[in-house]
């Protein structure tokens, strides 16, 4: 059966970000060139504009933000070396076993309901063994907001920590900031400050920036060529992308500091859910950004009864656990928005 598009109150993920008038007129002005040939001219402005903007000294523009974590991987370990995240991140959960499949690399999770994690968490996840029947520690993967662990962002403390602790046990960094933007919003620190330390970093363009695909891979000059290289045998050539990356700068330049809109629609939605609704128990965290995580406890629908109720009256969620839903506020969505929502759930409770 054909899958129809859903309407309603999307909440779903801010990957259902549309582009707005302005984003478009900037997308059709474009000049363009041949992006495997480096000539496209908005791609290689989109490529400069992130370097600068992530403290680092070069970039590609991809397809998605999981083609960057897969490059990046590669860039930094050998097959049968060990990479260290939390559990629950990206890398983990939702890339298809990428760093197994196109790296050979073993991922070694850290022990953490939220995705943060500290300096002494990495300390007793690196493997000081040397031995040829062991693998090596040779990176870490920091996930900065934490998707699954709550859209959290990282403390610039508890980050530096980690930096220091990563660079003292020689380890490689990556950076999945994905929603990097929205964890400098919340921190009220320049993005750059939050990046610049690490290896590699990846940007998503397509969540709460709002364009209609890509991200970016930013990186020091040393991974310049291998990087190009790692994007074509990928599949990333995209020849003339400077139409989607023209997106990509109108984003970066206007869609940043609303980003905090997008918070203060969470933290409403937060206290709805908290106040006004007793079948549900909302998560409650500290440096929350732009989601809601909550779990479903009415006695007289299941889960799965709830969850289609709301999609049936126009609002959708996401799903991360068999009874723990996601709420993601984005540029798709308004004060009224969150309201309605809010009203939403309370009408499925009554009925």
């Amino acid at each position: 059966m054909k899958k129809q598009p859903f309407k309603g109150i999307d909440l779903s993920s801010d990957t259902s970000t549309q582009p707005t008038m302005a984003m478009k007129k900037a997308m059709l002005a474009a000049p363009l060139g041949d992006e495997q040939k480096r000539e496209d001219p908005t791609t290689r402005k989109l490529e400069e504009l992130t370097a600068d903007l992530l403290g680092q000294e070069d970039a590609l523009f991809l397809p998605s933000a999981t083609m960057g974590n897969i490059i990046a991987i590669r860039l930094l370990c050998q097959p049968g070396d060990e990479l260290i995240a939390a559990k629950q991140s990206h890398i983990i959960m939702a890339e298809g076993g990428g760093a197994a499949v196109h790296s050979g690399v073993l991922i070694k999770p850290i022990q953490t309901n939220t995705g943060l994690f500290t300096e002494q968490d990495l300390h007793a996840a690196f493997r000081f063994e040397e031995s040829p029947r062991y693998p090596a520690s040779t990176a870490v993967s920091v996930e900065n907001t934490t998707n699954l662990g709550g859209g959290l962002a990282w403390k610039t403390e508890t980050l530096q920590a980690v930096l220091t602790k990563a660079k003292e046990l020689k380890l490689k960094r990556h950076l999945d900031g994905a929603r990097l933007c929205n964890a400098a919003i919340k921190m009220n620190v320049g993005i750059a400050e939050l990046s610049q330390e690490f290896d590699t970093v990846t940007l998503c363009l397509s969540k709460g920036l709002g364009c209609p695909m890509g991200a970016v891979l930013a990186f020091k000059n040393n991974f310049s060529l291998q990087a190009e290289r790692l994007k074509h045998l990928f599949g990333g050539a995209m020849r003339q992308s400077g139409m989607t990356a023209a997106a990509g700068i109108y984003a970066l330049k206007n869609h940043i500091e609303r980003l905090v809109e997008d918070h203060k629609h969470a933290e409403i939605f937060f206290k709805k859910l908290k106040s006004e609704i007793e079948e549900i128990r909302v998560e409650e965290h500290e440096a929350s950004t732009n989601m809601v995580f909550f779990e479903w406890q009415g006695l007289h629908l299941s889960s799965d009864q709830f969850y289609q109720a709301c999609v049936n009256q126009g609002l959708r969620f996401s799903r991360t656990d068999h009874n723990r839903f996601r709420a993601v506020m984005h540029l798709g969505v308004s004060r009224k928005d969150v309201n309605l929502a809010a009203e939403v759930l309370k009408k499925v409770i009554k009925n």
